[in-house]
């Protein structure tokens, strides 16, 4: 039931984003905020004997979130800040490493002082620190679903990508050996692209759709492996199905962005 869940989740979120790229931007961050929150509430880790690390985590991840999302939705934010030029923020303004890479240094900043209030000796530090900044940068690169929306056909772009995803999550819950599941995944993903690639109004062509539904397809399952992999011997529902459905979301998000700027060359 918790794989079928977090598949579900997963659905149900690139389809809100989906609807939501059609309507506003806005809407966009909003859905992406709630896939940053439920990156968030990943569980703890363990060492190879089973000890559980202390890892303060959801408060770096969600400040992470919140910052790239506010900045890649109001890039002009950055103006005036040390190494920056008018000419930077508005070579950056469709993108999203404007808020990423702010957002990945809050949440180092956060994630030490969150160390500093531990009271238990800060054992394993290192293994702890990386563990948020891991899940806070995971969350931070959400925000290429924002970015795609402002690329040529963005909410077309989301669209494909987001079919990728649902083919091939779908295809990932087919209960069979994994390798051949991987592969199906990737033609679902695949097929679902260049089919809604095919019908939408737009400057894709099939192949656009084949590339970027292939390759969000690819990425969805890894994170909800990785996900599934980390959650592997917890029973809440945020552990199962939560985070693995989210995560598949966000690991699919660069694609996204990556497939709208290649809309620029002229063969796709």
């Amino acid at each position: 039931m918790s794989r079928l869940g977090s598949t579900l989740l997963s659905l149900v979120l690139v389809g809100v984003i989906t609807l939501a790229a059609y309507a506003d931007p806005v809407l966009v961050g909003a859905a992406v905020l709630l896939v940053q929150v439920l990156v968030a509430t990943a569980p703890g880790i363990v060492t190879a004997s089973g000890e559980a690390i202390p890892s303060p985590r959801f408060f770096p991840v969600v400040v992470a979130g919140v910052v790239a999302t506010v900045v890649t939705l109001e890039p002009d934010l950055l103006s005036g800040a040390s190494g920056t030029s008018a000419d930077v923020v508005g070579a950056t303004d469709t993108g999203m490493l404007a808020g990423v890479l702010p957002a990945a240094a809050a949440a180092v900043f956060v994630a030490l002082v969150a160390q500093m209030l531990r009271s238990d000796g800060r054992a394993h530090l290192v293994t702890s620190v990386g563990y948020a900044v891991m899940l806070a940068v995971v969350a931070a690169l959400s925000v290429g679903w924002i970015g795609a929306v402002d690329a040529i056909d963005g909410p077309e772009v989301i669209a494909v990508g987001a079919a990728g995803v649902a083919g091939g999550l779908v295809a990932w819950a087919v209960p069979i050996d994994r390798w051949i599941s991987l592969g199906l995944s990737v033609v679902a993903g695949a097929g679902t692209g260049a089919v809604v690639a095919a019908t939408v109004e737009s400057s894709m062509t099939v192949f656009f759709g084949v590339l970027v539904g292939a390759a969000a397809a690819l990425f969805a399952v890894i994170g909800q492996v990785a996900a599934r992999s980390i959650a592997r011997g917890h029973t809440h529902a945020a552990a199962t199905w939560g985070f693995p459905g989210a995560m598949a979301v966000a690991f699919a998000a660069p694609i996204v962005y990556v497939g709208g700027q290649l809309l620029t060359v002229p063969s796709l």
